[in-house]
């Protein structure tokens, strides 16, 4: 049975999916046969001297960075979780940190290669390819594949080519960085659904068990947060965090999304107020010697999404700005 993931036509199905598959290819077979050019220095410092030379470009690009960050990404999808559509919204929880993860994180890692020497950009990582790049495709691909509306499909592009133009513009990324995280983003895309398709398939036919599930939640980002990766406690709290709040959210508390404006505005604002309370309020304690520094870090982040999966929602139907099934 064919699955459709930009269009209810099959022919237009047909069509953007080889289409992805040979955009792809183009760009890798551009890659291997410029690198260097698309990792020259005069080139990108000359993008960068235009940026700082204007400050409405400099503003702009800046702005348009912030489509393809991790905060945005959060904030964003925690807010379609609380009031638009609570699956969608968890999802995205989901998609996003183990998208940036595989695409960026571990093969920024393992290649190693240096950021443009630009004054003032002081990033702890790597520079290819582009974790802006990759996670804006997966995020913003990801929502136009679940919304199949030929217009954001438009919006979304759009996003995508600002958000990897951006990444150059400000000196963070060579062009090549770009074109590595757009080919790690289609790729990750596509083994996403084709594997979460599968999956849904087991567990219509044999179900998947409750004490299974909260162990996979916890104890595989747990792992992975112990490997030698910069963001890598950031990344994987996200995700245990949002996947063990979701499980007992489900089954504790069963939150409905509807309500008025009035109680989305307010959920939205407490809710990412507290976000903010957590994230870089807590950092505030911890001193950077501690040992456990990476731990706490994990705890961190996985309290994070675990209040915007289950304590959020749990919060706002006691102070009646929701309603429980």
């Amino acid at each position: 049975m064919t699955r459709y993931y930009f269009s209810s036509n099959l022919k237009i199905e047909r069509f953007c999916r080889w289409l992805c598959t040979f955009f792809a290819i183009g760009l890798v077979i551009i890659l291997v046969l410029f690198w260097n050019p698309l990792r020259d220095t005069e080139f990108t410092y000359s993008l960068v001297s235009v940026t700082v030379s204007y400050n409405t470009v400099l503003l702009f690009f800046q702005a348009v960075t912030l489509l393809g960050s991790e905060g945005f990404f959060l904030g964003l999808f925690s807010v379609i979780y609380w009031s638009i559509h609570k699956m969608l919204g968890f999802w995205g929880l989901v998609i996003m940190p183990l998208s940036i993860f595989v695409t960026s994180e571990i093969p920024k890692d393992m290649i190693r290669l240096p950021r443009p020497d630009v004054r003032g950009v002081t990033v702890p990582t790597y520079t290819f390819p582009s974790g802006h790049t990759s996670g804006a495709v997966c995020m913003w691909g990801f929502l136009s594949i679940m919304l199949k509306n030929s217009r954001f499909w438009v919006f979304s592009l759009t996003v995508i080519i600002l958000v990897g133009l951006s990444r150059v513009m400000l000196g963070y990324h060579f062009p090549g960085d770009i074109l590595g995280g757009i080919v790690a983003g289609i790729i990750f895309l596509a083994v996403f659904f084709s594997l979460g398709t599968r999956l849904d398939e087991y567990h219509k036919r044999k179900g998947i068990s409750l004490p299974f599930l909260f162990i996979l939640a916890l104890a595989g980002p747990m792992a992975l947060s112990l490997l030698p990766v910069v963001y890598a406690p950031n990344l994987m709290g996200y995700l245990a965090g949002a996947s063990l709040g979701h499980l007992v959210e489900r089954r504790k508390v069963n939150y409905h999304t509807d309500g008025s404006m009035r109680e989305h505005v307010f959920r939205a604002l407490l809710g990412l107020a507290v976000i903010i309370l957590i994230i870089p309020g807590l950092e505030m304690f911890i001193s950077p010697r501690l040992p456990q520094l990476q731990l706490l870090t994990f705890a961190r982040y996985a309290l994070a999404t675990f209040w915007v999966t289950f304590l959020a929602p749990l919060v706002f139907i006691k102070i009646g700005l929701a309603r429980c099934g």
